[in-house]
């Protein structure tokens, strides 16, 4: 078997004679494209050329078409400068007053086209008649009828019974009569709109008048019926749609369909285009088991700050005799200084932010919320920051602060949810510097990696409050009313990285202090800070080799790696029971969190540590591009000392045992992938954690997933100080399946769905079956769902949806509830932009 290398880079000395080759060949490369790229020979004078022909640079005598990419739109030219050109069977008449063009006549000016078995063209009055199969054709508009007279500078005319077809938009029709009043407005007598193709016209609009604005990109008409297989299904005296993707106020179309909550639920929205950086859409919604909801969306982009605001209100609830509210305000906000590509802050710069979110009641988002997610709310943040990155001899600094609250919703009585602590405020100020010497070694002839020393410095204060009539009785978070807490960190590490291996040292500490306020005077023990220091040494190996016996599988040249990765970490015990925690929780036990010395998230506990962590990855990589194709990663961790720091006190038996970890993911070149997640309990000789998933995606609208996880959780010893009154024992909390997909079953109808069961309650979690028949014109969309929310109800919908494409579409928008459900989920009626040339004569 081949043996594994170092991975190649800069500093292996084995790859220099190949590095030089390759430079050297890039070198050579870029003086052969300068010379190919130099300008061409100038063309032969217009009176050598050949005719009919676009002369190039001499190739060998071989004349050639221009490549697509090399066709170009060139400047407009105004109509009075631009030539005149025609052609015919037979020409007479006398060329400055009256034409006769007889027997496949045209005229050509200006990228117009007319035609017609006859064409009489007047110079001095400029109208041309057109007669027998009459044909006015400009860009991507058409227009064909038995005859008709045209302005040809103008632009102006009119066409008897015209079938015309605007391409931009795939519509077509016909009509009694057009009027062209310029080149950019068409006004259509007793009109049929549609963008069906004419061998299969399933729906269309007729209007007793039309009027299309190519230049506004809108359509305005009077007296319209919608058709749909012939069967009028909507009149509306006046009406006015956009035929473009070009912004304006309007109405949108209504969103419908039937919730077990809300009975039959309408929504019909409004859309108010204010400016190119602002609008705003109004959301009246009907629900006849609750009542007329009001709501708007508003949207504002400006270069110092960008945001959404979004309210509903109920005045009266059939339901609850209530009225019932929500918003939800956020902003972004640039004081000072710059702001690079997407908006993100530069050095130096001062930048807030503002995301607010509230509702009436505890069941709010379950009886309003049209979507799964928002059923299952239980918490919404209220919070407001900012942001500075200092300059000059601070430019290593970085200051914030910010302030919080939190309403915690209670949809079920009987299982309450515990409330988090506000934060008012939260104060940091954070120092990062890494000296990153670019040197040569000492032979002189590698450059090594940037590496030095890193050093890391954060203080950190928050005061912490707690309100219990704010959070709908919520039970309270810890024994604390209020509490201030300061935290200091500092650490400096000393990396040293090359392609082929790392070692990174670190050395660190965390210090804490408080300053609490109990419920009651004499209830638990005075609040306890620390100072812990933590050492920690990481290193990593590269290794690889090209696997040749993949190709035969792949079809490519493949290289595999193994990676072997240790983590040692000592972190000296020091007791945290009189500790309280307001944000810090278990980080879990995953393959990142496996590598790190501390096994919480928040700044209010650090745990004991005297463990080494190995692991080892092997990835397989496609040779040339550099994808990723496979990868298994496996970790232990051997403690050397249990763990005495628990997350609600001192662990009562620690033990040294530690859960073996591994991870795959596979992804085939058949549109494969599954990805695998286990944690392994040697001592209860059981899994903790079990992830699988896996997707099959052969082509676009095709897709098949499938998931499952369980989870054990280990016993919660009671603790006063913490909210913590009572001993949970260890059990499964998690078993749940879910599978889904989307298929076609005939070239116009696809299926999907989605089932989620829980084996621990024997009962189905969420249930959605869809259907989608697309037609050449049009599509349906029908989607049926249930769903358990947080108050443990069934909420069942329906939803539908009729998309006429190019024009409109009528019913509710199943779309969202697709894709949020069924993984890799495509629509299947995306038009295709039509292209410039495509009615190039």
């Amino acid at each position: 078997m081949s043996h594994y290398r170092r991975r190649a880079g800069l500093c292996a000395p084995l790859f220099l004679a190949i590095t030089l080759r390759v430079m050297l060949g890039a070198i050579l490369l870029q003086v052969a494209l300068l010379t190919r790229a130099q300008a061409p020979a100038a063309l032969p004078p217009v009176s050598q050329a050949p005719q009919n022909f676009t002369l190039l640079p001499d190739r060998g005598n071989v004349t050639v078409l221009k490549l697509d990419d090399q066709l170009r739109l060139g400047k407009p030219i105004a109509d009075g400068q631009a030539l005149t050109f025609t052609s015919s069977d037979v020409i007479d008449g006398i060329v400055e007053r009256d034409m006769h063009l007889k027997g496949r006549a045209q005229m050509r000016r200006n990228g117009a086209v007319l035609k017609a078995d006859e064409i009489t063209y007047n110079p001095d009055t400029d109208i041309a008649d057109l007669l027998g199969n009459a044909e006015l054709s400009k860009g991507n508009t058409i227009f064909k009828g038995p005859k008709g007279q045209f302005k040809v500078d103008a632009r102006e005319g009119f066409m008897e019974s015209p079938v015309y077809e605007l391409r931009d938009t795939r519509g077509n029709g016909i009509a009694k009569k057009l009027t062209i009043e310029n080149a950019d407005i068409f006004v259509f007598d007793k009109a049929t709109y549609s963008t069906c193709t004419p061998e299969n016209m399933d729906w269309y609009f007729t209007a007793s008048s039309l009027e299309i604005d190519n230049e506004q990109k809108e359509m305005i008409g009077t007296n319209g019926v919608m058709h749909f297989f012939d069967v009028p299904i909507a009149y509306v005296p006046y009406f006015t749609t956009p035929i473009g993707n070009q912004r304006r106020s309007g109405l949108l179309p209504p969103v419908a369909g039937y919730n077990s909550n809300n009975g039959l639920d309408i929504t019909q929205p409004y859309y108010v285009n204010i400016a190119p950086n602002r609008d705003l859409l109004l959301l009246p919604r009907e629900m006849n088991h609750r009542g007329l909801m009001l709501g708007a969306n508003y949207r504002f982009l400006e270069k110092e700050y960008s945001g959404i605001a979004y309210g509903e209100y109920l005045p009266y609830d059939k339901q609850t005799g209530t009225s019932r509210w929500k918003y939800d305000w956020q902003q972004r906000q640039l004081f000072g200084g710059g702001a690079g590509p997407g908006g993100i802050p530069m050095p130096g710069s001062w930048s807030g932010y503002v995301n607010m979110a509230r509702v009436s009641d505890s069941l709010y988002p379950t009886d309003f919320s049209q979507s799964i997610a928002g059923q299952v709310t239980s918490q919404l943040r209220q919070e407001v920051g900012t942001n500075k990155q200092l300059t000059g001899a601070f430019s290593n600094w970085t200051i914030g602060a910010k302030a919080a609250s939190f309403q915690t919703l209670q949809p079920d009585p009987y299982n309450l949810v515990q409330a988090p602590y506000n934060v008012l405020p939260n104060i940091t100020a954070a120092y990062n510097s890494q000296l990153s010497p670019v040197a040569l070694d000492s032979t002189g002839k590698y450059l090594s990696l940037p590496s030095g020393p890193k050093t890391t410095f954060s203080s950190d204060y928050t005061r912490f409050a707690y309100a219990l009539g704010s959070n709908f009785n919520a039970p309270p978070p810890g024994a604390y009313t209020q509490a201030d807490r300061t935290v200091v960190k500092g650490g400096l590490a000393l990396p040293q990285i090359t392609p082929g291996y790392y070692i990174t040292p670190t050395v660190s500490f965390q210090s804490n202090a408080y300053n609490a306020t109990p419920y009651a005077l004499g209830s638990v023990p005075g609040a306890k800070g620390f100072t812990i220091p933590t050492f920690s040494l990481d290193s990593g190996l590269a290794l690889e080799r090209e696997a040749s016996e993949l190709k035969s599988f792949f079809g490519r040249d493949m290289l595999l790696t193994m990676e072997p990765r240790v983590f040692y970490a000592f972190t000296p015990y020091q007791s945290q029971a009189n500790t309280p925690v307001f944000d810090t929780a278990d980080a879990g036990f995953g393959v990142s969190q496996i590598f790190t010395a501390n096994t919480f998230i928040g700044n209010d506990r650090v745990a004991d540590y005297n463990a080494a962590t190995l692991g080892l990855t092997s990835r397989m990589i496609e040779a040339n591009t550099g994808a990723e194709r496979a990868n298994v990663t496996l970790a232990q961790k051997q403690q050397f000392t249990g763990q005495k720091v628990g997350l609600n006190g001192n662990i009562a038996n620690p033990t040294t045992y530690s859960d073996t970890l591994g991870s795959a993911s596979v992804r085939l070149l058949g549109n494969f992938s599954a990805d695998m997640f286990g944690q392994y309990n040697t001592q209860l000789n059981r899994f903790v954690q079990t992830t699988l998933g896996a997707s099959w995606r052969p082509t676009l609208g095709r897709s098949l997933n499938f998931g499952y996880r369980n989870v054990w959780s280990p016993p919660v010893q009671p603790s006063a100080q913490n909210g913590q009154t009572t001993f949970i024992p260890a059990a499964t909390t998690t078993d749940q399946y879910n599978f889904s997909g989307q298929w076609p079953i005939t070239r116009e109808v696809s299926v999907l769905g989605r089932w989620g069961y829980d084996a621990l309650t024997i009962k189905t979690l969420n249930t959605l079956v869809g259907v989608e028949w697309t037609r050449d014109c049009w599509t349906f969309r029908g989607a049926y769902s249930q769903a358990v929310n947080t108050s443990l109800i069934t909420t069942t919908q329906i939803l539908f949806q009729i998309e006429f494409r190019g024009f409109a579409s009528a019913g509710s928008n199943p779309v969202d509830i697709m894709k949020l459900n069924v993984p890799g989920y495509m629509p299947t009626s995306k038009p295709i932009p039509p292209s410039i040339y495509e009615n190039y004569q």
